[in-house]
């Protein structure tokens, strides 16, 4: 049977606690994923998983999902949290098509693409899959727009996503062609880890950095995550996406560090990656990079 998984989450929570301190910001986390469950369970969904500030929920139909996508983004753009001074914002991703259901628990294709989805949304976003949709009534479909054409990890295919149009989120208008023809596109990265090189091309499947045996570059660290982070190709450049506990640090030619966590970066030119603390400390997890 064919379910619609909706993974919905707190963009920025890790500033959330910095600045409501750890109690005020767990409890703050706790009424929203409450919240967030609640109006799932409105619309027929079954919330399957919380996961800290995320939920993932299943649907029976494509269309409930995205309504209650829509229904989320509307109560939590309507002021903020109660007794909170805080304004949230989240993002979701969702997928459909056939799961495997056992335990209280829902595995799949689809629950990996549904998660890797919702981690390419920013906030106040909902994007979705082609399967998604496919499974949609006229009425939902004609109010989406293509988003963008990737690979995520474990999928050889490109993915088409698409971008929910919602009435109360002011959007920029895109091109109507995903990919911009203009200027140089770049085709190859090139990665410098401990001497040894390793050229991942523009068509290639995601490419995985952590400590596990089964990355694609192994970097090991004691602070570096199993699977802390990987590359992929989007509209003409490789992106670079933390998954990580500590973060990724990226410090361009010019000599700007940039701190990852849970986000992600267009790598342009070149400069050094270092997974789960600052190039500065020099620990010998650092790796160059290389766009050509």
């Amino acid at each position: 049977m064919k379910h619609a998984i909706m993974f919905s989450d707190i963009v920025g929570s890790t500033r959330l606690y910095e600045r409501l301190g750890d109690t005020a910001a767990a409890e703050c986390v706790n009424q929203c994923v409450s919240r967030m469950s609640e109006i799932a369970r409105s619309f027929e969904g079954v919330v399957v998983n919380t996961i800290g500030d995320e939920i993932m929920c299943s649907f029976g139909s494509a269309d409930a999902a995205v309504f209650a996508a829509n229904r989320i983004h509307e109560v939590f753009n309507a002021g903020p949290m109660p007794g909170f001074d805080v304004k949230l914002s989240l993002r979701i991703g969702i997928d459909y098509g056939e799961v495997v259901a056992r335990d209280d628990d829902i595995f799949g294709d689809v629950v990996n693409v549904a998660a890797r989805i919702s981690n390419i949304a920013v906030g106040n976003q909902t994007i979705i899959s082609e399967k998604v949709i496919m499974g949609l009534s006229y009425e939902l479909r004609s109010k989406t727009r293509q988003y963008d054409r990737i690979t995520v990890k474990g999928k050889s295919e490109i993915l088409t996503l698409f971008e929910v149009m919602r009435e109360d989120r002011d959007v920029t208008i895109m091109r109507n062609s995903i990919t911009s023809t203009v200027g140089s596109q770049v085709q190859s990265l090139h990665l410098i880890y401990r001497g040894k090189s390793v050229t991942v091309q523009s068509n290639s499947k995601a490419f995985v950095l952590g400590r596990s045996v089964t990355s694609d570059l192994v970097i090991e660290a004691g602070l570096v995550s199993r699977t802390h982070a990987y590359c992929v190709y989007r509209r003409e450049k490789f992106i670079l996406i933390d998954q990580s506990t500590n973060g990724t640090f990226v410090k361009t030619a010019e000599g700007r560090e940039v701190y990852l966590r849970r986000e992600e970066i267009p790598l342009v030119g070149r400069g050094s990656i270092s997974l789960g603390e600052s190039s500065r400390e020099d620990n010998g997890q650092m790796l160059q990079f290389i766009c050509s």
